[in-house]
Protein backbone atom coordinates (compact mmCIF):
# COMPACT_ATOMS: atom_id res chain seq x y z
CA UNK A 1 0.00 0.00 0.00
CA UNK A 2 1.68 3.60 -0.55
CA UNK A 3 1.60 6.04 1.26
CA UNK A 4 1.21 8.86 -0.84
CA UNK A 5 -1.62 7.65 -2.92
CA UNK A 6 -4.08 7.81 -0.04
CA UNK A 7 -6.56 10.21 -0.71
CA UNK A 8 -6.95 12.81 2.44
CA UNK A 9 -6.76 16.29 2.93
CA UNK A 10 -3.08 17.64 2.34
CA UNK A 11 -2.93 18.74 6.53
CA UNK A 12 -3.71 14.92 7.49
CA UNK A 13 -0.96 13.10 5.17
CA UNK A 14 1.35 15.49 6.41
CA UNK A 15 0.62 14.94 9.99
CA UNK A 16 0.71 11.08 9.64
CA UNK A 17 3.92 11.35 7.11
CA UNK A 18 5.47 12.99 10.41
CA UNK A 19 4.44 10.44 12.65
CA UNK A 20 6.14 7.97 9.98
CA UNK A 21 9.35 9.71 10.23
CA UNK A 22 9.59 10.63 13.69
CA UNK A 23 8.98 14.78 13.23
CA UNK A 24 6.02 15.32 15.46
CA UNK A 25 6.77 17.92 18.04
CA UNK A 26 6.37 15.48 21.13
CA UNK A 27 7.90 16.05 24.55
CA UNK A 28 10.52 13.39 23.79
CA UNK A 29 11.81 15.24 20.44
CA UNK A 30 11.65 18.69 22.13
CA UNK A 31 13.86 17.64 24.88
CA UNK A 32 16.19 15.80 22.15
CA UNK A 33 15.97 19.43 21.14
CA UNK A 34 16.93 21.26 24.41
CA UNK A 35 13.80 22.93 24.57
CA UNK A 36 12.81 22.41 28.37
CA UNK A 37 9.07 20.42 29.15
CA UNK A 38 7.43 20.65 32.81
CA UNK A 39 6.98 16.99 31.99
CA UNK A 40 7.90 14.14 29.93
CA UNK A 41 4.61 12.00 30.72
CA UNK A 42 2.04 11.42 27.99
CA UNK A 43 -0.69 13.83 28.76
CA UNK A 44 -3.45 11.25 27.40
CA UNK A 45 -2.17 8.53 29.74
CA UNK A 46 0.64 10.07 32.32
CA UNK A 47 2.20 6.91 32.15
CA UNK A 48 4.65 6.76 29.58
CA UNK A 49 7.17 9.27 28.10
CA UNK A 50 5.49 11.20 25.13
CA UNK A 51 7.45 9.37 22.27
CA UNK A 52 5.61 8.77 18.79
CA UNK A 53 5.34 5.31 19.24
CA UNK A 54 4.19 5.57 23.13
CA UNK A 55 1.46 8.16 22.04
CA UNK A 56 0.02 6.50 18.64
CA UNK A 57 1.00 2.49 19.09
CA UNK A 58 1.65 1.61 23.26
CA UNK A 59 -0.64 3.65 25.07
CA UNK A 60 -3.25 2.40 26.65
CA UNK A 61 -5.68 5.57 25.07
CA UNK A 62 -4.41 4.61 21.80
CA UNK A 63 -4.60 0.80 22.41
CA UNK A 64 -8.71 1.65 23.31
CA UNK A 65 -9.06 3.88 19.71
CA UNK A 66 -7.07 0.80 17.57
CA UNK A 67 -9.56 -1.42 19.34
CA UNK A 68 -12.77 0.01 18.36
CA UNK A 69 -11.45 0.89 14.69
CA UNK A 70 -10.81 -2.97 14.27
CA UNK A 71 -13.87 -4.04 15.93
CA UNK A 72 -16.03 -1.21 13.92
CA UNK A 73 -13.69 -2.84 10.57
CA UNK A 74 -14.21 -6.27 11.44
CA UNK A 75 -10.98 -7.30 11.99
CA UNK A 76 -8.82 -9.11 14.52
CA UNK A 77 -4.85 -8.25 15.25
CA UNK A 78 -1.79 -7.25 16.90
CA UNK A 79 -0.25 -4.21 15.44
CA UNK A 80 3.22 -3.03 15.15
CA UNK A 81 4.87 -0.39 17.12
CA UNK A 82 7.07 0.67 14.47
CA UNK A 83 4.91 3.26 12.46
CA UNK A 84 6.57 2.13 8.90
CA UNK A 85 5.67 -1.21 10.08
CA UNK A 86 2.08 -0.40 11.24
CA UNK A 87 1.32 1.34 8.23
CA UNK A 88 2.33 -1.20 6.13
CA UNK A 89 0.42 -4.01 8.66
CA UNK A 90 -3.00 -2.03 8.46
CA UNK A 91 -4.22 -3.83 5.55
CA UNK A 92 -6.51 -6.74 4.23
CA UNK A 93 -4.58 -9.32 2.19
CA UNK A 94 -7.33 -10.58 0.67
CA UNK A 95 -8.67 -7.30 -0.73
CA UNK A 96 -7.44 -5.17 -3.47
CA UNK A 97 -5.14 -2.65 -3.60
CA UNK A 98 -8.29 0.01 -3.82
CA UNK A 99 -9.72 -1.17 -1.18
CA UNK A 100 -6.30 -0.68 0.91
CA UNK A 101 -5.66 2.34 0.03
CA UNK A 102 -9.23 3.33 1.78
CA UNK A 103 -7.48 1.16 4.76
CA UNK A 104 -4.78 3.70 4.19
CA UNK A 105 -6.97 6.59 4.80
CA UNK A 106 -8.57 5.11 8.05
CA UNK A 107 -4.98 4.73 9.01
CA UNK A 108 -4.14 8.12 8.62
CA UNK A 109 -7.49 9.30 10.41
CA UNK A 110 -6.63 7.53 13.28
CA UNK A 111 -3.16 8.98 13.66
CA UNK A 112 -4.12 12.50 12.99
CA UNK A 113 -6.87 12.41 14.91
CA UNK A 114 -5.02 11.06 18.63
CA UNK A 115 -2.44 14.27 17.63
CA UNK A 116 -5.27 16.63 17.14
CA UNK A 117 -6.89 15.24 20.46
CA UNK A 118 -3.58 14.94 22.39
CA UNK A 119 -3.42 19.11 21.13
CA UNK A 120 -6.94 19.75 22.06
CA UNK A 121 -6.08 18.11 25.49
CA UNK A 122 -3.14 20.18 25.95
CA UNK A 123 -3.95 23.64 24.57
CA UNK A 124 -7.75 24.35 24.80
CA UNK A 125 -8.00 22.12 28.05
CA UNK A 126 -9.99 19.40 26.32
CA UNK A 127 -11.42 16.28 27.94
CA UNK A 128 -10.06 13.06 27.35
CA UNK A 129 -12.51 10.90 24.97
CA UNK A 130 -11.85 8.12 23.27
CA UNK A 131 -14.97 7.65 21.78
CA UNK A 132 -14.59 10.49 20.18
CA UNK A 133 -11.34 10.13 18.37
CA UNK A 134 -13.02 7.07 17.00
CA UNK A 135 -15.94 9.23 15.98
CA UNK A 136 -14.15 11.34 14.16
CA UNK A 137 -11.67 8.76 12.60
CA UNK A 138 -15.28 7.11 11.14
CA UNK A 139 -16.42 11.06 10.30
CA UNK A 140 -13.01 11.56 8.59
CA UNK A 141 -12.61 8.92 6.56
CA UNK A 142 -15.97 8.82 5.47
CA UNK A 143 -15.47 12.29 4.43
CA UNK A 144 -12.44 12.19 2.74
CA UNK A 145 -13.43 8.67 1.14
CA UNK A 146 -16.55 10.30 -0.27
CA UNK A 147 -15.18 13.38 -1.42
CA UNK A 148 -12.73 12.27 -3.49
CA UNK A 149 -13.83 9.35 -5.20
CA UNK A 150 -16.85 9.59 -7.56
CA UNK A 151 -17.97 5.92 -6.75
CA UNK A 152 -18.16 6.23 -3.45
CA UNK A 153 -22.09 6.83 -2.92
CA UNK A 154 -22.71 5.48 0.54
CA UNK A 155 -24.40 7.13 3.23
CA UNK A 156 -22.28 8.13 6.77
CA UNK A 157 -24.58 5.72 8.50
CA UNK A 158 -23.73 3.38 5.99
CA UNK A 159 -20.32 3.61 6.54
CA UNK A 160 -20.46 3.06 9.82
CA UNK A 161 -22.51 0.01 10.07
CA UNK A 162 -20.91 -1.48 7.54
CA UNK A 163 -17.21 -0.37 6.33
CA UNK A 164 -16.22 -3.07 4.33
CA UNK A 165 -19.40 -3.34 2.06
CA UNK A 166 -18.91 0.09 1.45
CA UNK A 167 -15.56 0.60 0.08
CA UNK A 168 -15.87 -3.31 -1.94
CA UNK A 169 -18.89 -1.12 -3.51
CA UNK A 170 -16.49 1.78 -4.86
CA UNK A 171 -14.47 -0.73 -7.13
Amino acid sequence: MKFWKCKVVPSAHVTAWRVLENKLATKANLEKRGITVVSSLYSLCGVEEESHTHMFFECSFAWRVWNLCCAWLGVQTVFHNVPLLNFSQFRLSNESVSVNEVWGVIWIAVVNEIWKHRNRVIFRRGVIDVLEVFALVQLKAWAWVTSKSQDAIFSFSDWCIDPLVCMEMMF
